[in-house]
């Protein structure tokens, strides 16, 4: 049994089914006990399936950072997320060795380390993309994976997908596997800003996007589908090149519109690079960003942003990969039908896209 059955039960999607579990303010109370209830009618245990490991098993799980874990703009979110993925695992009842995939002195792999060592059960790896050779690796060995967070690319994710984007029905290739991947919709969270602008009247906005990687190019690819932006200014990641972004196309900063930054510290950035320009947000600009880090909350104005459920992705992921391990221990793997889930993000508003009229 898992929250994908529930969920079909219940006649609702995971993410709902996720949400409800863990009592989460977003679902009202009757939905909650509704599923609650088809859960205990199921025998649904979250660490049931880490029960069923095999005796062999270490009882150990390997989370594997993004390389750049360290740098502060990756650190403010993926700290909540690797928080979260280990309360799921030590309610399953399992240790977790956390890793980056390259050793940084000797360059050598250590997933296959990990594996070769008879370290882990299996591995959910929080990383953009994975080698060829290293999944090869993984297959080879019968260890499950799943990748989490960071989107897979558009290939890779086979019919059926549970999203809310266009493109939540798109077949993978025959040239790649499916993958078990859980993330969350960067799509949709653009869109959901472009939408939100929309609806309070803001038709020119300048976006910070953050570059060409996947997460960078779903969020412009959701806010275009809903709106045409003034200006596109591509930005790294992080405070003060956003400072420095804003400073220099300040003739096109959009007075009366909007600025969308694609993470919080951008917009943190931005703010500071309008005040040095004497515009004042929200009366002067509206300012939105992404990721709901504590950043958002704390500044003087709160920036409204784009929440991810780093807790129900972490949930999610965990009982997906040790379904993948159950699986594997009854024999069974060639029945199972790799599981990719994007859960929908939402936007929370705070005061600098709340203007005085």
């Amino acid at each position: 049994m898992t929250l994908k059955d529930i969920a079909e039960l219940a006649q609702t999607s995971v993410s709902t089914v996720s949400r409800s579990l863990n009592d989460s303010d977003l679902i009202s109370p009757a939905t909650k006990e509704r599923i609650k209830a088809i859960a205990r009618e199921q025998g649904f245990q979250f660490n049931a399936i880490a029960r069923g490991l095999a005796t062999n098993s270490v009882g150990t799980i390997g989370v594997i950072l993004p390389e750049h874990f360290d740098r502060f703009d990756v650190l403010m979110y993926h700290a909540a997320l690797h928080s979260d993925l280990r309360k799921s695992l030590e309610q399953a009842d399992l240790d977790i060795i956390v890793a980056f995939k390259d050793n940084r002195f000797s360059g050598l792999n250590n997933i296959e380390r990990l594996v070769n060592r008879r370290k882990v059960d299996g591995l959910i790896i929080v990383r953009s993309s994975l080698d060829r050779e290293t999944e090869d690796f993984l297959r080879h060995r019968g260890i499950p994976f799943v990748l989490t967070h960071y989107p897979p690319d558009d290939r890779r994710i086979i019919a059926g997908t549970e999203a809310h984007s266009a493109h939540s029905s798109e077949a993978h290739s025959l040239n790649t596997f499916a993958v078990d991947a859980v993330w969350s919709d960067n799509r949709e969270g653009g869109r959901l800003v472009a939408a939100y602008l929309k609806e309070k009247g803001i038709s020119s906005v300048a976006l910070l996007t953050g570059g060409e990687d996947q997460e960078s190019l779903h969020r412009l690819e959701g806010f275009q589908a809903e709106l045409t932006p003034e200006i596109i200014i591509p930005c790294s990641w992080g405070i003060e090149a956003a400072t420095e972004a804003i400073i220099h196309h300040q003739s096109r900063i959009p007075r009366g519109g909007a600025i969308f930054a694609f993470n919080d510290l951008m917009a943190f950035g931005a703010l500071q690079g309008l005040s040095s320009l004497h515009l004042r947000v929200p009366d002067d600009v509206l300012l939105v960003g992404y990721d709901d880090t504590p950043l958002a909350a704390a500044t003087i104005p709160g920036i409204t942003s784009v929440h991810q459920a780093h807790e129900e992705i972490a949930h999610i992921a965990c009982n997906v990969l040790l379904e993948q391990i159950r699986v594997g221990n009854t024999g069974t793997q060639d029945s199972y039908i790799p599981q990719t889930v994007a859960l929908p993000p939402y936007l929370v508003e705070r005061s600098s896209t709340k203007r005085n009229i």
